[in-house]
């Protein structure tokens, strides 16, 4: 005999899309190694946001809607940040253009679909930001994904019961080394 079960609320396109990062380490084509020139091919020409971390990384912001890669001097993606707390994203589709996703996520949304997607995850709290903690997953050896909450959606108001994510990230622990990289940068280098 088959037995309804009462279906929770529908976890929204984009909760889901999180869940994936964080099982996958990919934003649908946007996973760390991949390559500026095939991510151009799919999604058309990104925004150029300049040298990341100083000129001297020899990392580089660009631009796709709201999201920010950033690459090594290789052209390969590094990190990925997901600015959140700004309500409302713009994804990149997949020939060119953007849709628009709602990005207010509370906690128990986000938990509870990467519970029900099977994860565990690491949470880290800090003494000096009471009112911030980072659920970090390790989705591949070499990646990490971490989701930042914040207790309150604007610094003037008052703690929530169900805190909000404020960020998202996807980034390599460690770059293994560019073509041309001298002796000297021989190795990996390692995330700071």
């Amino acid at each position: 005999m088959q037995q309804d079960h009462p279906a929770g609320p529908p976890v929204p396109d984009f909760v889901a899309e999180l869940a994936a990062l964080a099982a996958t380490g990919a934003l649908d084509a946007l996973r760390v190694g991949v390559a500026l020139s095939g991510l151009t091919a799919r999604y058309g020409e990104p925004w150029d946001g300049g040298p990341a971390d100083g000129s001297g990384s020899g990392q580089h912001r660009f631009g796709r809607g709201s999201l920010q890669p950033v690459f090594c001097r290789c052209g390969r993606l590094e990190r990925l940040f997901i600015p959140v707390w700004h309500g409302e994203l713009e994804l990149p589709l997949p020939g060119g253009g953007l849709r628009t996703v709602d990005s207010r996520v509370t906690e128990s949304v986000l938990t509870a679909a990467l519970t029900a997607a099977g994860l565990s995850w690491r949470t880290i709290t800090y003494e000096s930001l009471p009112d911030q903690r980072t659920l970090e997953l390790t989705p591949a050896e070499d990646v990490w994904v971490s989701f930042v909450l914040t207790d309150r959606e604007d610094d003037d108001d008052p703690p929530l019961q169900d805190w909000v994510l404020n960020k998202a990230s996807l980034r390599r622990i460690v770059h293994p080394r560019c073509p041309g990289d001298g002796p000297s940068d021989a190795g990996a280098t390692r995330e700071r």
